[in-house]
Formats: C-alpha cells, sequence, structure tokens
C-alpha cells in the first residue's frame, strides 16, 4: 500500500510536469518595433525585435517545485525610453492543459490574454509604459 502511494505521488508530479504552456509576445503598436529581452532564472532567450504584427513565442514547462518565474523587458523604438519590465509568467495550478499565454504591446500599455478553451476573453491592460526622461 505504501509502495502504491509513493507511485501515485510521483506519477502525478511527471504528469503535471510534463503539461506545457506557451508565452506569446505580440507587437501592436503603432508603426514602432517593439524591443523585447526575456529571461528565467536558468535561461536567457535573447534579444528580438517585432515590427508592427509581428509575435514572438515560447514554450516551456514548470518545474517540479513550482517555482518557474519567467520576466521580460520591452522598449518601444526608436528612443528607447518608453519601456517596461514585468513577470510574464509564475507557476501555478493551471486551469487547462498546455494553456497559452499572450502579452500584447499597445500604445497605451501591456495587455494579457489567456486561451480559453469555453470562449474568447478580449486582452486586459496589465502594465503602463514607463517613460524615461531624455
Amino acid at each position: 500500500m505504501n509502495n502504491l502511494f509513493i507511485f501515485l505521488i510521483l506519477l502525478s508530479l511527471c504528469i503535471e510536469h510534463a503539461v506545457g504552456s506557451k508565452l506569446v509576445l505580440v507587437n501592436e503598436l503603432h508603426n514602432k518595433v517593439l524591443a523585447i529581452r526575456c529571461k528565467s532564472k536558468n535561461d536567457n532567450l535573447g534579444d528580438r525585435d517585432l515590427r508592427v504584427g509581428q509575435s514572438w513565442g515560447f514554450d516551456f514547462t514548470d518545474n517540479v517545485w513550482k517555482t518557474t518565474l519567467f520576466w521580460c523587458n520591452m522598449w518601444q523604438a526608436p528612443s528607447y525610453r518608453v519601456h517596461q519590465r514585468f513577470d510574464v509568467y509564475r507557476s501555478k495550478w493551471k486551469r487547462f492543459i498546455d494553456p497559452t499565454y499572450y502579452w500584447i504591446a499597445r500604445e497605451d500599455g501591456i495587455y494579457f490574454r489567456e486561451d480559453d478553451p469555453y470562449g474568447y476573453k478580449p486582452p486586459v491592460k496589465r502594465h503602463d509604459w514607463n517613460h524615461t526622461a531624455p
């Protein structure tokens, strides 16, 4: 009985760890390039420049301890003085299998939307842009 209990715990951890997620960053700015840099504790995903209408994303899985964290920096070209740094993902129990999380850069701020299999939900504004003095 004790071995069965241990087996079930290990199986549940493996199944939860196997469920992936996807993060997608989208540029909906008006005639501006969006520069992004995303990282986690263990991974530097590099720098990207997204033209208007472009998106970039990556797949990942949570670690077993539920401490996965990704953050991104976003800058509006050409001056790169309008920017924001924020957490794009923190581990949590997922509502859906294989969720996709969207972060959308718009002129008035940065919006978030999670795929919902029960119907479309519009993006919600989560962050304002920070402005750096010239």
